[in-house]
């Protein structure tokens, strides 16, 4: 049919010209990291919803292509006055990785990592200390110093560290008594005293057959 023709006018004519709402048809693509939702054939004029759904550790970072009525929110519409052609992309999620030392030590390894990886942590004592674990959720091993963390979202872990405590054992020889034995934190200055028995005198201290005093 042919909108511009002739007509034979051999008696009285009486003639309708119809017309149809044009339609077209609107492309959405999912780039790596989620899925789409909302293509088909639509009206001129029309503004139908499309939705992009980013998968787990993704976000949405907008939609490429004309015709998206807000290209950075992820529910929005199209205007339908052409053929679209839309694409939604998204973006790995990263996360921040916070690491705190107790009392008596260092960490290392904190930083921003990407959903899902496991970035390795340290904990460092100090001399006379021990590290006695992590707090908080999220190393793989909270009773290793040296261990990784889960990034499937932000992390806050501590570092924790007690002062190191050693034995003292005195024996005494023949011929007097030794007080001072005990358990003395890393650096305490433990005081020891030999008295000895009538008729003997104080000689030395010795440790391990080596004399120290």
């Amino acid at each position: 049919n042919s909108a511009s023709t002739t007509v034979s006018m051999t008696q009285a004519r009486s003639l309708t010209a119809n017309f149809s709402l044009k339609s077209y048809t609107l492309s959405l693509t999912a780039g790596s990291g989620g899925a789409v939702s909302g293509a088909g054939s639509f009206n001129h004029g029309t503004a139908p919803a499309i939705v992009a759904t980013p998968d787990t550790g993704y976000e949405f970072s907008g939609w490429s292509g004309v015709g998206a009525t807000s290209s950075s929110s992820a529910s929005t519409t199209a205007s339908m006055t052409q053929a679209r052609s839309l694409t939604a992309n998204f973006s790995l999620k990263s996360y921040t990785l916070s690491l705190t030392a107790g009392s008596g030590g260092a960490v290392s390894g904190a930083g921003s990592f990407n959903h899902g990886t496991t970035p390795a942590i340290v904990a460092t004592p100090d001399t006379g200390y021990d590290f006695t674990g992590w707090s908080g959720v999220g190393a793989t091993s909270s009773s290793s110093s040296s261990t990784t963390a889960s990034m499937t979202q932000a992390r806050s872990l501590t570092a924790n560290f007690s002062l190191k405590s050693y034995t003292l054992s005195l024996q005494s020889g023949n011929g007097g008594i030794v007080v001072g034995a005990g358990t003395f934190d890393h650096g305490q200055q433990a005081t020891i005293q030999a008295t000895p028995q009538t008729g003997y005198v104080f000689d030395t201290w010795t440790e391990a057959g080596v004399s120290i005093s």
